[in-house]
């Protein structure tokens, strides 16, 4: 059995998240002293874990030879108005790829896509050409996110990007960054869509063949956490195909990529 410590902020987060959900918080760090390997490694930390109790509060600790230490809970348990009518839309662009990959990235005109298009912030995962994204997303209100393992295949990247979602995030829109030709009027679509209709998973479709980006509600993100190898979000829309809603854009930009000669 390990034992557990609690840092003052993680005291202070049980604290303030109020009895009952306080109290699966107990549980869960109960079963991690012992089972601390049950939590998901964060993105880019290797000695630092994620772990989601039944309530969907999230438990971020660190494991030592014989000790649990508990950093802090985040409840994502948070009081919303009965009537939404602009739930926070984030986009993920995953741009990972080695230096060669950059020719075929054109960050600047990408970011001014999905900024005009009715999204409340952007996050973009860059690999190797790190500097060169730096550069050109410098005057931008973009969230730049450095992945240097992204051989290690797309859900590397997926982690460390939603990551760094706000804690007011309501669907993220994930996208590829190999798909540049993307209008702003299929961005905007698939956020009407989502806005009115509430479905879990919005995709855009083109000839009757499904494309990017995909809307995922807020509700898929543990999900998307425990994606691994080289995959985004194709399992997560197969898991939930019965709570799709597919958008006929009649535009092909959702199905164009860029290719490496």
């Amino acid at each position: 059995m390990y034992k557990l410590m609690l840092t003052p902020q993680a005291a202070a987060d049980i604290a303030n998240i109020g009895e009952f959900e306080a109290g699966f918080v107990r549980k869960s760090l109960e079963k991690l002293q012992s089972a601390p390997g049950l939590g998901l490694k964060l993105w880019g930390r290797d000695d630092i874990l994620l772990y989601q109790t039944m309530t969907d509060a999230r438990i971020v600790y660190r494991v030592s030879a014989t000790e649990i230490q508990v950093l802090g809970v985040n409840s994502l348990q948070v009081p919303v108005p009965v009537i939404d009518s602009h739930p926070h839309i984030s986009a993920l662009v995953l741009a990972a790829g080695r230096t060669a990959y950059a020719d075929t990235m054109p960050f600047s005109s990408l970011a001014d896509t999905f900024l005009a298009s009715g999204v409340d912030d952007l996050i973009i995962v860059v690999g190797d050409h790190a500097e060169q994204a730096r550069e050109e997303l410098s005057r931008k209100n973009v969230t730049i996110v450095v992945n240097n393992d992204f051989s290690e295949g797309l859900s590397k990247s997926l982690r460390g990007g939603l990551k760094m979602l706000q804690s007011v995030t309501s669907a993220v829109m994930l996208s590829l960054g190999n798909r540049p030709f993307v209008s702003r009027e299929v961005i905007s679509a698939l956020i009407k869509a989502y806005r009115e209709g509430g479905s879990k998973v919005v995709v855009p479709s083109y000839s009757q063949m499904r494309g990017h980006p995909v809307i995922f509600d807020a509700k898929l993100l543990p999900e998307l956490l425990k994606v691994r190898g080289n995959a985004g979000g194709r399992d997560v829309i197969k898991h939930h195909f019965k709570e799709l809603t597919e958008v006929d854009v009649g535009d092909a930009g959702v199905l164009e990529r860029t290719w490496l000669n």
